[in-house]
């Protein structure tokens, strides 16, 4: 059986220099699908607010004409309320939060 022969000094640096190339593009691969993600979380979650306040405009369509401060307090003073802290409390207890 022959011995392999032994890479030269250039053909290893050579090598080397391939190899970070790769490693480069790997990183800016990686850098690319972060933001990608980044993009679809925050569009799901522009998403969900969208659905969650047209929800509560359908049930309380005196949201629409208050003022943001005021339908901020009103939602607030609903949310405090004892039926909704129990609501709020069963939901945790039955393992059923997000």
């Amino acid at each position: 059986m022959t011995k392999p022969r032994e890479k030269t000094r250039e053909e290893l640096t050579a090598e080397i220099e391939d190899g970070k190339k790769k490693i480069r593009q790997f990183e800016n691969r990686e850098k690319m699908l972060r933001q990608k993600l980044s993009v679809e979380e925050r569009k799901a979650r522009n998403h969900r607010l969208c659905k969650r306040g047209g929800f509560m405009e359908s049930v309380v369509p005196e949201l629409i004409a208050m003022p943001d401060e005021e339908a901020k307090a009103f939602l607030r003073l609903a949310l405090t309320s004892e039926p909704a802290q129990e609501f709020l409390k069963k939901r945790v207890g039955d393992g059923n939060a997000e």
